[in-house]
């Protein structure tokens, strides 16, 4: 938790987000011990219900709660979206809000960037008994003996902060 603090201070980070499961489930408790704000931060609880579950999924005629079968997968299909609207916009020319697209800051590093891609293209969509989108879990990745996706897993816990935390009236004016 403190260098989850030390490095959003470096580099600015308004918000810190982290798997209240687990391990995690403590780290609310040391970053405000820590003096982080609690409200800039968030749980992020991957088999949770899914946000906004009424709400229709993308261009679909599907609700999230139809299309998705925890939080995990809705997290990792916005990603997966934010990176398709990107390309869109970049090789396509297409319009969208730029809070629906992402791009990753390229002075994290080559290595850091191969082992972010590497582990975002690891998981394999998998479908739950009713029908619904899931990740594949970290149990059947063992079985196929890959590594468990921690900095894809922070990533995508990152970049679901848009749809996790609630805005303050501050942050909108």
């Amino acid at each position: 938790a403190l260098r989850a603090r030390n490095n959003a201070k470096e580099h600015g980070a308004l918000f810190i987000g982290y798997d209240s499961i687990g391990v995690g489930a403590g780290t609310g408790a040391h970053l405000k011990t820590a003096k982080w704000p609690i409200a800039r931060t968030f749980k992020f609880n991957a088999g949770a219900t899914v946000l906004d579950p009424d709400k229709k999924y993308a261009n679909t005629k599907m609700t999230n709660k139809e299309m998705f079968s925890n939080l995990k997968a809705q997290s990792w299909w916005h990603v997966a979206d934010m990176f398709r609207n990107t390309y869109n916009a970049v090789t396509k020319g297409y319009t969208y809000d730029v809070n629906d697209m992402i791009s990753i800051d390229s002075t994290i590093g080559k290595k850091l960037i191969d082992q972010l891609v590497e582990e975002l293209s690891t998981p394999r969509k998998d479908i739950d008994n009713s029908g619904r989108t899931k990740v594949e879990s970290k149990k059947d990745l063992a079985k196929r003996e890959v590594d468990s996706p921690n900095v894809a897993d922070s990533f995508i816990i990152a970049n679901s902060g848009r749809m996790m935390r609630r805005r303050s009236l501050g942050e909108w004016l």
